[in-house]
Parts: structure tokens; sequence; C-alpha cells
């Protein structure tokens, strides 16, 4: 049913259909719709029929949708004397070599014609540029959920790699952590793959996924007291898009407890009211060659590219950077 719906035969169908009632109605006589309107009517849309699909299938294409403004408004003028002169051929010349009973002319006054005639130019011209901006927006709303698709795929090897190095370090060792490491690898993979499809998930498990991730890196920890994580505030039925905090955890943690003495530190704050804020902060620990590279702002800039897309001028975000600590800030509206 919906294919039919979408089918343009059903639609400039049932579109002539009712042009034809409208018409037929309009210059009837009686009270009541007869055959004689539809015939005057039918006879009526010969024209009409030239107009709508000249414009349609030419003027729109070759001027209008090529920005051509001014050689389509110029073209205006030219289409509807030529309709007006096939009305005009309609009733002089085709109607009187039917066999007919009927007697009929076109007694419509020619201002009254150019009048129906613009109607349904302007009429045809905004239903197409309608469809064209509709069909745009699917285009771009696709395209949107390509580029968010790609931007979640690049989180999960970025996150993988630096939890993977946590087990490699704890397996050279034989720690006996090492397990306990992997199954939480596990939950936040399951996390990953089965429960971020949607386009937002509840905050209060994008929450506990978080403290998760941070229980698994404190493993390697000797003082855990380094890694503070606060929530404030009521999350029930808060709903955000999933992994967008696990880049900037990632981050802070892949630089501010790469040395594990004294200064290292990682400061994160969650706090719920009429927006979503999310600080985090580091030390700034010393940057390697790799990070360095190529690799070093990809988190940072998954963040940014998600936040223009999905929050839209509905968001704060803000890197204040010191030689000794980094931080971020996150505010979604």
């Amino acid at each position: 049913m919906v294919k039919l719906i979408n089918s343009k035969w059903f639609q400039h169908s049932v579109f002539w259909m009712l042009s034809i009632y409208a018409i037929g109605s309009y210059f009837s006589i009686a009270s009541l719709f007869k055959f004689i309107d539809f015939f005057y009517a039918l006879l009526f849309h010969v024209p009409l029929f030239f107009l709508v699909y000249v414009n349609l299938r030419i003027l729109i294409p070759q001027f209008l949708d090529q920005g051509k403004h001014l050689k389509f408004l110029l073209s205006i003028p030219l289409l509807l004397l030529s309709t007006y002169g096939i009305h005009e051929l309609t009733f002089e010349v085709l109607f009187p070599l039917m066999d007919s009973d009927y007697y009929m002319v076109s007694f419509t006054e020619w201002q009254v014609l150019i009048s129906i005639f613009l109607i349904y130019l302007v009429l045809t011209t905004l239903i197409k540029l309608s469809k064209s901006w509709y069909k745009l927006q699917q285009v771009e709303k696709e395209k949107l959920s390509l580029e968010l698709n790609s931007l979640k795929t690049q989180i999960n090897p970025h996150f993988l790699f630096n939890s993977l190095n946590s087990i490699y370090s704890q397996a050279l060792v034989k720690s006996e952590q090492t397990a306990e490491t992997v199954l939480e690898l596990s939950n936040l993979l399951r996390y990953m793959l089965y429960e971020v499809g949607e386009d937002q998930v509840l905050l209060a498990k994008e929450v506990e996924m978080l403290e998760n991730y941070i229980e698994l890196q404190k493993i390697r920890l000797e003082d855990q007291s380094k890694v503070q994580f606060l929530v404030k505030g009521n999350l029930d039925g808060v709903k955000v898009a999933p992994l967008l905090f696990f880049p900037l955890v990632e981050n802070a943690f892949k630089h501010g407890l790469k040395r594990d003495d004294s200064e290292d530190y990682v400061r994160i704050e969650l706090t719920v009211n009429a927006a979503i804020s999310f600080s985090i902060k580091n030390n700034l620990g010393e940057i390697d060659d790799m990070e360095k590279g190529r690799y070093g702002g990809i988190g940072l800039e998954n963040v940014r590219r998600r936040l223009e897309l999905i929050y839209p001028d509905r968001h704060v975000f803000e890197i204040k950077k010191s030689e000794q600590d980094f931080q971020v800030n996150l505010i979604l509206k």
C-alpha cells in the first residue's frame, strides 16, 4: 500500500482526478456535477496537461534546478501564451472534429484563464520543489546517519587498543587480576556491540559503563584514590547520545595516569539539572612520539564532530590546557 501511494503514477492520477472534479464543479451550471461538466472539464485540462508537464519536465529541471532563475521567469510568459493557444485550439478546432451531441465553446474570459493557468503553474512548482526538498532532507539524513555510525566505529578500536594494553601489561607479570580485567572488558564490549545502536541511550546506563571502564583502569593503579568520579543530580529517564563521554575518559587516563606517580590524577564530575554537565580534569603527562602523530587527537575530534552533528547549537565544548593540567568541559543543553 505504501509503495502504491509513493508511486508517481498514483500521485499524478489522484491529482488530475481531483483537478477535473474541481474544474467541472467550478464551471458547472447546475447544482449537481453532470457528465457534461465532466466532459467540459476534461477538454479544459488538455492545455493544463501541457502546462504542467512542460513545467515539470523541462522548465524546472533545465532552469530552476540548475539555479537559472531568470531564465525560468522569462520562460513563464511564453508557456502561458502557448497554453492559452492550445486552449483556444481545443475548443475551436479539436472539439468540432468530435462526433458529439454537445455544443461547447470556451466562454471563459482570458483574464480568468491566465489566472487559472498561473495557479496550476505555481501549485505544481511548489509541489515539485517541496518533494525535491524532502528528498534532499532524506539524503542528508542518511549521510548524517552514516557519518555518525562511522564515528561510533572509530571509538571502539581506540578504546579496545587502550584496554588491551592494560591486559597485556598484566599478562606480562602474570597478574591474578588479568581474568577480572578481561571480564570487565567483555562487559564493556557487549555494551558497545549490542546496546548503543540507538540514537540515544539512558544516561544511567552510560554512567554504569563509565564506572566499569574506570574500575578496569584502576586495576593497574597502586593508589586508586587518584581517580575520582562524582555524579550529581537525578539521572532517571535522562537520555544522551551513546559513547559521547568515553573518548574523554579514555583521553584522561591515557595522558594523566601514564607514570603512576604522586602527581597523577583524573577527576570526573557529571551533573544533571537543567542541562547535562560533564567535566574531566587530569594532570598533563609527557607526550610520547606516537601521541605527537595522527593518533593523538582522534578522541577529542571524534567528540567534537559528534556534538556538531547531534547537538548543533545545543552544546558547549571547552578544552583548557596549562603546563600542569588538561581539562575538558562539556555541557549538553
